[in-house]
């Protein structure tokens, strides 16, 4: 029998409910659905996760003014992944600024997401 990898939190650490659907901001699971998270069984998990998406489409379609545009997702530019940057003004810096500064390979670089940032301070440093 072969062990089963537990399904990942989606918390980016945007930990903010829209008013709207009641459903975190981030990752667009119900309080009740993040206080259990750490007791739910990985079919639970998946179950919630899969309900994502259209949580998603709910929180756009009640109006992007819910969602400020710096929590709306971003796209990783090396893979693609949906993260958000964690700034919320000028005294909550994003979750990057714990990472060394990296220069960009290219003009074309913008935002990482966490995995991609961490392995390139990790190819910097080698």
């Amino acid at each position: 029998m072969s062990e089963q990898a537990d399904v990942a939190s989606p918390c980016i650490n945007v930990c903010t409910l829209d008013p709207a659907t009641q459903v975190c901001l981030g990752c667009f699971r119900t309080l009740d659905e993040i206080a259990a998270w750490g007791t739910s069984s990985n079919a639970e998990r998946a179950a919630i996760r899969a309900e994502l998406p259209r949580r998603r489409e709910l929180v756009a379609a009640s109006g992007t003014e819910a969602m400020p545009p710096e929590w709306r997702p971003e796209r990783c530019e090396r893979c693609g992944a949906e993260f958000a940057c964690g700034a919320q003004d000028a005294t909550t810096p994003c979750w990057c600024t714990s990472y060394p500064p990296i220069d960009p390979a290219d003009d074309t670089t913008r935002c990482l997401c966490p995995a991609c940032m961490a392995a390139a301070v990790r190819s910097r440093a080698a």
